[in-house]
């Protein structure tokens, strides 16, 4: 994010981040991607692996299934999305949590 000197001090400009646009680097540009995300309707996802939530371009085609437990002591499969971090790892056995 380009920064501008004003009388008294520093102003930093926002860029102009469309729907689809993968993540910038630094925090205050990250708020501000995640902004224009949201009001384009895109949601995020947990990842499956990592547990961070991401927006739809930051996630792989890759899924990962694990089992779960209900309330009442069930089994259950569930499949979740992984990131594009997670999906660069060599695959584990059993998902860390």
């Amino acid at each position: 994010m380009p920064d501008v000197r004003i009388p008294g001090g520093v102003m930093t400009v926002a860029g102009s981040y469309k729907p689809g646009d993968q993540a910038p680097d630094g925090y205050l540009a990250w708020h501000d991607w995640a902004e224009a995300q949201h009001k384009a309707g895109l949601r995020q996802k947990e990842c499956a692996k990592c547990g961070r939530w991401k927006y739809p371009q930051e996630l792989s085609g890759q899924t990962a299934e694990y089992t779960g437990t209900t309330r009442g002591g069930q089994e259950v499969r569930m499949v979740g999305v992984v990131c594009n971090a997670c999906a660069d790892l060599p695959p584990n056995d059993q998902v860390q949590r």
